[in-house]
């Protein structure tokens, strides 16, 4: 009777598990899916496309504004990934500022030390791939000038020089 009550008891967890990662995945994500799905639709369903697109713009640059103005406060600089490279491309922080990269293109990227292919300047600055609209960063923690560039499209570089 036990073993029995204790397989029951395990067999419902296991359902209720199920069902709080189901609800969470469907909830995740919503604006990528409308993306996807209007590429595949009539104009109009483009033009809500764009205009979503137009909304998200909008944020992201608010709280790019918040970000620099927060910038003082809390040692963070944001350096834009951007199709046509890393925006500014050369940024001077204090040391222990926290750099931030922005990708805004429709690719995914990976900041990585230089020199390409070998990325052995500088280890800690080999970060992961980012997917688009995400960030990724590193607190600098010793002076010096770190070269930099995207792995997955090494034309893109820039620096920060650590004071």
């Amino acid at each position: 009777m036990n073993k029995t009550l204790l397989i029951v008891i395990i067999a419902g967890l296991l359902l209720a598990g199920v069902f709080v990662l189901s609800k969470n995945q469907s909830t995740v994500g919503p604006s990528t899916q409308t993306e996807q799905t209007t590429d595949q639709d009539n104009g109009d369903d483009v033009e809500e496309k764009d205009e979503v697109m137009e909304k998200e713009d909008k944020a992201e640059e608010k709280e790019d504004e918040a970000m620099e103005e927060a910038e003082d406060e809390s040692e963070r600089t944001v350096v834009s990934v951007t199709d046509t490279g890393f925006e500014p491309q050369t940024v001077t922080v204090k040391v222990g500022t926290k750099v931030v990269w922005r990708n805004k293109t429709n690719a995914t990227v990976n900041v990585s030390s230089a020199k390409h292919p070998t990325h052995l300047e500088y280890p800690p600055l080999n970060l992961a791939n980012f997917e688009p609209g995400e960030t990724i960063s590193l607190v600098f923690t010793e002076a010096g000038t770190y070269k930099y560039h995207d792995h997955l499209n090494p034309s893109k570089f820039g620096t920060v020089v650590v004071e």
